[in-house]
């Protein structure tokens, strides 16, 4: 037998693989823990630092160290997290991704008043309770999408968990960002991070406003009929897409 074929023999057969093609799907996530096991899905409680309980949809990835999403609602007095569309969360999941889905305080089964999830600092506290269980069960840092002021309690976790030693955000999405998102830090005391910036022409003078201090990863997109918030995904399904290549391109090499 010739020496390169005896050679080849000899080597295991995860050497032989790994000298062939790339594999199809440049996304998947590769297990870093071989015995790891994920934690149960479903639905979750999770504890804020001041005791409240916060009820949230859990769905875990399979992979150790998988990327992260915490997506927030919108106004906790009229709004809950069934805004958040099954669809594009199981997309998001598809990807390998880790993603909680919580009540913000006041809202929908969780317990605490709905004005506190975004008017002072409690509101930080639940996405706090959020990044913590996504690293307790062992995955990365987040990604955080923010609907109406979900993205005050965003940007408030975002400028506060660096000094606190949490986990820090690796992007933000604004969906429909305003005068709220600022109530109690200005957005420039955020550290610099990829975000992305969805409003519809009717709300766009904030976020276009923004558009001047983009650091560099900063994406705007507009929608003639969109809506607010995550009543955006009804208006104009578009936006759906728009933030799954967001998130592509910045968590696709994490994990």
């Amino acid at each position: 037998m010739p020496k390169l074929l005896v050679l080849l023999a000899a080597l295991p057969l995860a050497t032989l693989v790994a000298c062939g093609d790339k594999p199809a799907d440049d996304t998947a996530i590769e297990d870093t823990a071989p015995d790891f096991v994920p934690p149960e899905g479903g639905v979750i409680q999770l504890e804020a630092r001041d005791g409240v309980l916060l009820e949230a949809d859990y769905y875990p990835s399979d992979h150790a160290g998988a990327p992260s999403i915490v997506l927030l609602h919108m106004y906790a007095v009229y709004y809950d997290r069934t805004g958040w569309p099954l669809d594009f969360i199981e997309t998001l999941q598809g990807h390998g991704w880790s993603v909680i889905v919580p009540d913000r305080r006041g809202a929908g089964n969780s317990e605490g008043d709905p004005e506190e999830s975004w008017d002072g600092e409690k509101g930080k506290w639940d996405v706090e309770a959020c990044t913590l269980r996504l690293q307790e069960d062992g995955y990365g840092a987040p990604a955080i999408i923010g609907a109406s002021n979900g993205t005050t309690s965003m940007i408030d976790y975002a400028i506060w968990a660096p000094d606190e030693g949490l986990p820090q955000p690796v992007a933000l999405g604004f969906m429909t960002g305003g005068s709220y998102t600022s109530a109690n830090n200005f957005m420039s005391g955020l550290p610099v991070l990829p975000a992305i910036f969805t409003y519809s022409t009717a709300e766009a003078a904030w976020s276009q406003g923004k558009q001047d201090d983009n650091p560099g990863d900063w994406e705007f997109f507009e929608y003639p009929n969109g809506d607010h918030g995550t009543l955006m995904f009804d208006a104009a399904p578009e936006v759906a897409d728009d933030l799954e290549s967001f998130l592509l391109k910045w968590l696709e090499d994490l994990g």
